[in-house]
């Protein structure tokens, strides 16, 4: 049958009042109506139809009002429930309420006209529920889409960010191509940077940013000629000046990239000097972020026991008093060099 007005289902075993009640409706309401006599019946129309609304008396034979109900609901488990009830059997009626979602009971004789509000009462009530429900399922299905979407873009990200680290490594590599001198100095920078972070208990975050920072700290030396990087005497000023520029160059050089947002202010700063001597902003202080403050020492330090163009390396008791000499001077993060200089003399750093 066309499910275009709401089905209704009214069960009694006294035929007088399932006519009465089905002839009052079909005269005065849309609803299509069904009668049934005893239970058995009424639950083979529940089992054949779509029924949207139940009345049923308490007291029949066979099986109660409460069973009745009970069982349409596990057939029907939308279906909205009310009880005719006679006066003695009002507890009955609200225990139903809680035991078998009840919508409500109404008591012998009833007024034809109350008893149309409340199924029409019933009916709206089954109807935001059954809407209710659609947008809880729409809403799950979106969860659901979101969750997948999710998990691509997370797949994505992370194959991004591989890609990332591999064009890190790459560049970093094409550095020291570039400057024979500083072979492996990104990477003896990265160790000595995270192993003093690490000392410093800093999170795994900032410990990420210290890693990705020191490897391609020198980045924008890809932007200053060779000419320069490999000379072996001393630089002249208009020389050091191009010198000072990769520090700008490096961060222009990751501001493209997304997963660099953290990193590219540690490469403009690595440079930088508490005391504002440092280039190329002359930040002071605490306006320098300690991740830089790290790479700095643990830069300079590798810088000066490493071989340049200039001269060869130096002794490590030589470098150590010349990191401390620069603390004295207010240049240098004091706790970070003495971390860095006590975990060389105990061992944990091996050179």
């Amino acid at each position: 049958m066309s499910k275009e007005a709401n089905c209704i289902l009214i069960v009694d075993d006294e035929q007088m009042i399932t006519d009465s009640i089905s002839a009052y409706l079909e005269l005065t309401t849309d609803l299509h109506v069904f009668t049934a006599n005893d239970p058995v019946e009424g639950l083979k129309c529940v089992d054949q139809y779509p029924i949207d609304l139940v009345i049923s008396d308490f007291l029949m034979p066979e099986m109660n009002g409460l069973e009745f109900l009970r069982r349409v609901k596990e057939i029907q488990q939308d279906a909205t429930l009310i009880l005719l009830t006679g006066y003695a059997d009002k507890e009955n009626a609200i225990r139903a309420i809680n035991q078998i979602g009840l919508y409500y009971y109404i008591e012998k004789p009833w007024n034809n006209e109350e008893l149309v509000k409340i199924i029409y009462n019933g009916l709206e009530k089954k109807s935001l529920i059954s809407e209710l429900r659609e947008k809880i399922e729409e809403l799950q299905i979106s969860k659901s889409e979101i969750n997948r979407l999710y998990n691509l873009l997370k797949v994505e990200y992370e194959n991004e960010k591989e890609n990332i680290e591999n064009v890190i490594i790459s560049l970093a590599k094409a550095i020291e191509a570039k400057d024979k001198y500083t072979e492996g100095h990104t990477e003896r920078v990265k160790e000595l940077a995270v192993k003093v972070g690490q000392k410093l208990k800093l999170p795994a975050e900032k410990l990420k940013i210290i890693k990705t920072a020191a490897m391609i700290h020198d980045i924008g030396k890809i932007g200053v000629p060779e000419a320069i990087l490999n000379k072996p005497g001393k630089l002249t000023q208009e020389e050091f000046a191009v010198i000072e520029k990769h520090s700008i160059i490096g961060e222009e050089i990751c501001k493209p990239l997304n997963t660099l947002v953290a990193t590219r202010k540690i490469v403009r700063t690595h440079h930088e000097k508490l005391d504002g001597s440092g280039y190329p902003d002359g930040l002071v202080g605490e306006e320098i972020p300690l991740e830089s403050r790290i790479i700095t020492v643990v830069d300079i330090f590798d810088a000066l026991y490493s071989d340049r163009p200039y001269r060869a390396k130096l002794s490590l008791e030589r470098c150590i008093e010349i990191l401390e000499e620069d603390v004295r001077l207010g240049k240098l993060d004091g706790k970070v060099v003495k971390l860095l200089v006590n975990m060389i003399r105990q061992g944990e750093i091996e050179l």
